[in-house]
């Protein structure tokens, strides 16, 4: 059997394509009057000209909308928030896009196909369709992810029979899709090529999961997309349980529906273990709160459970092992070099 290949290739935007107009740097966000002549000039600067969609606001008063894109190797992702808005294709982009928004229901049409999607559930939408519109119903979050339709549509044969239909947001991979479209979208900035690109793809596994890849695409975007973003929403949540006593492999297990064994391996196939992982974060928070002025009066004991160790003893050996000196050294040197 030929196996299909998931990989998409780069895509050329419209900004790259016409380098002058790379130039002008939009307005991203609007907070006012849709009336006057500042709403109309962001309107045509910025909504249609750069983002090629017609934003329309919903009912009277004052316009707010705060927009963050973030700009993958194959995929685009917006995030904005604010007042009811409905956005309206021009037709000019011929890209399929994943819309949701976690806080307010969506509406509209794709063509002749109705449009009635619940808060935190997702839908596809077709830009290439002018006039289409996704109307965001109440005050609150917008989210979209833009993808090369060829690459999807030979991965996923049917996403267009689910243009304007609703996936339920509480589907496993669905969950798993928008908690890594969100640490997709918090971290673009900060990496570097090499990592942006495997971020793309992932992103990309993790869409035609959800849109129902079937047999070899499916098992290739699982092995690679599906256990990549597993493992970044398990690192995410270690860290933001890095202090508590109760974090253990057990609790994660049962949190995220998953077997210890299976964390214990997403681990290891990334080249650490699990108890490696959270040694590691524990042993630098505590650097870094060591080195904090602001904390220089706090005892080291204080600092050891601010970083997640209850056992002091173990934390002054572990920390000396890592960083070759003792907590007491490094509040110092951090003291005199301040």
């Amino acid at each position: 059997m030929r196996r299909t290949s998931l990989t998409i290739q780069p895509v050329v935007s419209r900004q790259q394509a016409c380098p002058s107009r790379s130039m002008i740097q939009p307005q991203l966000s609007f907070d006012g009057d849709p009336n006057g002549p500042a709403y109309e000039r962001w309107r045509e600067q910025f909504c249609r000209q750069v983002a090629n969609v017609d934003f329309v606001p919903v009912g009277e008063g004052r316009v707010h909308r705060t927009i963050a894109p973030a700009i993958l190797p194959r995929i685009r992702l917006s995030a904005s928030f604010g007042s009811p808005m409905s956005f309206v294709s021009l037709g000019t982009n011929d890209e399929l896009v994943i819309t949701m928004s976690p806080n307010s229901a969506l509406s509209g049409a794709m063509g002749k196909r109705p449009l009635e999607i619940a808060a935190g559930d997702v839908t596809i939408g077709d830009p290439s369709i002018r006039g289409a519109h996704i109307t965001q119903t109440g005050f609150g979050n917008f989210q979209t992810a833009l993808l090369p339709r060829r690459a999807l549509l030979r991965a996923c044969p049917n996403a267009e029979d689910l243009i304007a239909r609703s996936i339920p947001g509480a589907n496993p991979v669905t969950s798993m899709f928008l908690r890594y479209y969100d640490l997709a979208h918090e971290y673009a900035d900060k990496l570097g090529p090499a990592e942006l690109d495997a971020v793309s793809q992932h992103l990309f596994d993790l869409s035609v999961l959800m849109i129902g890849a079937r047999g070899d695409v499916a098992e290739q975007a699982r092995m690679r997309g599906l256990a990549a973003a597993r493992l970044e929403t398990l690192k995410s949540d270690i860290l933001a349980q890095l202090d508590s006593p109760a974090l253990s492999l057990t609790l994660l297990s049962a949190a995220h529906r998953v077997s210890p064994r299976t964390i214990q391996l997403l681990f290891e196939q990334a080249g650490i273990t699990y108890s490696g992982f959270v040694l590691e974060q524990r042993l630098l928070r505590a650097e870094r709160l060591l080195r904090n002025p602001s904390l220089r009066t706090r005892k080291i004991i204080e600092i050891a459970h601010l970083a997640g160790f209850h056992d002091v003893s173990y934390f002054h050996r572990a920390f000396r092992r890592r960083f070759g000196q003792t907590p007491d050294d490094v509040r110092k040197l951090a003291g005199d070099a301040g």
